[in-house]
């Protein structure tokens, strides 16, 4: 027995040093070190033109995570810069440059993070008096009120019966994406942010365009209630008119109206008005009901086109 011990000792011991070392190496933190604003200013330049501003540079750690029931997360350590710029109609933005993300994908990122603030800008904090949306902010992508951009298949659920053309979607916009990074990689093809051109977006890129926006009068009532509401739809009506007169009528834009974050009733009793525009036409009547498949018919307008 005394042999068969000392192996299975030696054996043990052997398991538990390989097991820390491993543990210790999966929580060392992947460092980035690479200087984006000096390696890639060629590159910045032509997206933000020469007038771009870029902040002190921030050193991000994010600590490594693990558990006993095999949920991991790697250790990083990165660094980022605030790039501030204008675009041509005087409205200033700051984006967030990390030397852990290749440009490609950021520049993804960095157009939503453009649309959302320009659309607000233009057609909501513009139009409307201050407080009549709660938290609208440019600045803010997500608040009580917000203005979010989709770029790729819109299509994020499906029922049963569908799988097979919802797994059609996702090859399609795995296609597409490969296809855009490799294209945002040459220079010729880098987005311009500070000369956008806004009209012609839609024919670039697949987007959609989402916004939720929530009314600040839960303390009215009655007839004021009705009064005030119905003056803001037709705002909003008119805003998407006007935002798809600027785009060519080649806009995808959702309008979602809330009270009170939906918990209160709109004055007529709903809980949401819905009103969507395809492809530059209205999808639906224009009654605020909710149209189930808008995001798939989006999809199938823009194949040919983008995928």
């Amino acid at each position: 027995m005394k042999p068969f011990i000392k192996f299975f000792l030696s054996a043990l011991f052997i398991y538990l040093v390989f097991d820390a070392s491993v543990s210790y190496m999966k929580n060392i933190p992947h460092k980035y070190t690479e200087d984006y604003p000096l390696l890639y200013e060629e590159q910045l330049t032509v997206m933000f033109g020469s007038d771009y501003e870029i902040g002190e540079k921030k050193t991000i750690v994010v600590e490594a995570e693990i558990c006993d029931c095999g949920y991991h997360i790697d250790g990083l350590i990165y660094d980022e810069w605030d790039i501030t710029y204008q675009d041509q109609n005087g409205f200033t933005y700051t984006q967030t440059l990390n030397n852990q993300q290749d440009l490609e994908s950021q520049q993804i990122e960095w157009l939503k993070n453009q649309l959302s603030s320009y659309y607000k800008q233009k057609y909501l904090l513009n139009r409307f008096p201050k407080g009549t949306f709660q938290d609208l902010s440019a600045d803010d992508y997500f608040a009580s009120s917000y203005c979010f951009i989709s770029i790729g298949s819109p299509v994020g659920h499906y029922t049963m019966d569908r799988q097979a053309e919802y797994n059609k979607t996702v090859e399609k916009n795995r296609q597409y994406f490969n296809k855009l990074g490799q294209s945002l990689k040459e220079e010729q093809n880098m987005i311009h942010f500070y000369e956008l051109d806004y009209d012609s977006i839609f024919k670039r890129f697949p987007i959609e365009v989402s916004m939720n926006l929530n009314i600040n009068d839960e303390n009215l009532q009655g007839v004021d209630q009705k009064t005030y509401e119905e003056e803001i739809r037709r705002n909003i009506l008119a805003m998407m008119e006007d935002l798809n007169r600027d785009t060519d009528h080649t806009c995808n834009l959702t309008i979602a109206i809330y009270n009170n974050k939906g918990k209160n009733d709109l004055y007529d009793g709903f809980k949401c008005w819905r009103y969507y525009i395809l492809q530059g036409e209205w999808f639906g009547a224009k009654d605020g009901k909710h149209q189930e498949d808008y995001d798939w018919e989006v999809f199938y307008a823009m194949e040919g086109i983008f995928w």
